[in-house]
């Protein structure tokens, strides 16, 4: 009976950071799907505006962004990684 309260309790456990993890990729997945979108719509923006100083701001946001959403892709991909890894023990 003891064996099973143990292996229960760590159930438990495992289940919660498993919760956990899988919130903070979907909210990181969120994240990334708004810099994507705002993303585009600078593009578009920087496309339609004429005036060099505007330009160079957009251009300035659009670095930044980017600097964003790769490093947001590359954590993505190391939860993904983390997460099959525990799949697989």
């Amino acid at each position: 009976m003891r064996i099973k309260q143990l292996l229960d309790k760590l159930s438990g456990i495992l289940d919660e950071e498993r919760k956990v993890q899988l919130e903070k990729y979907k909210s990181l997945k969120k994240v990334l799907k708004a810099l994507r979108t705002e993303k585009t719509d600078l593009e578009l923006s920087l496309e339609k505006t004429e005036d060099e100083e505007t330009q160079h701001n957009i251009e300035s946001r659009l670095k930044v962004i980017s600097a964003q959403r790769k490093k947001g892709l590359k954590l993505m991909k190391d939860l993904k990684k983390e997460r099959k890894g525990e799949t697989a023990s």
